[in-house]
C-alpha cells in the first residue's frame, strides 16, 4: 500500500526548475522598496526534497522560526553563481508561463546557497501570496 503524497521523495527526483534572478530594488514614489526580479530560465532537472526535522531545526536556528515549507538541493560546483540568494525560484510544477512581472509566478525564494564539499547546497523557502 502506497501512500498519496505530493512531497514524496519519488516524484520529487529530477523535476524541472526555474529561476527568476534578483536583479535589483527599485523605490516607488511612497518609498516602498519593490524588488526587481531578471527573466526567468530553466537551471534543470534538480532533486529538492523537503528538510528533515534536524535540518529544519538549524534552518530555524539561524533565519528564525516558520511554517512555511523549506527545501533544499544540491547543485554542481559548476553552477555555482547561477542560483544567488534572493533568487525566486519556481518548484513542484510552477512555471514563469504567462506572468506579466518576473518573479510573480514563482513559489519559493531562495535562502542560502552553502557550499559543500563536493557541491552547492540550496535552500529555498516558500512564498505565501495573499488573495486579494
Amino acid at each position: 500500500m502506497f501512500f498519496k503524497v505530493a512531497n514524496d521523495t519519488i516524484s520529487n527526483a529530477r523535476k524541472t526548475m526555474y529561476i527568476a534572478p534578483k536583479v535589483g530594488v527599485e523605490v516607488d514614489d511612497y518609498g516602498n522598496e519593490i524588488v526587481l526580479y531578471g527573466k526567468p530560465f530553466t537551471f534543470g532537472k534538480v532533486n529538492y526534497q523537503p528538510m528533515t526535522w534536524k535540518s529544519l531545526q538549524s534552518y530555524m536556528s539561524v533565519y528564525g522560526e516558520t511554517k512555511n515549507d523549506v527545501v533544499q538541493c544540491l547543485i554542481d560546483y559548476k553552477d555555482i553563481g547561477k542560483i544567488k540568494d534572493f533568487d525566486r525560484a519556481y518548484l513542484y510544477g510552477a512555471t514563469p508561463k504567462g506572468e506579466e512581472i518576473y518573479g510573480q509566478n514563482a513559489n519559493y525564494e531562495v535562502k542560502a546557497c552553502r557550499k559543500q564539499n563536493t557541491k552547492v547546497m540550496v535552500i529555498l523557502e516558500e512564498i505565501i501570496k495573499e488573495e486579494i
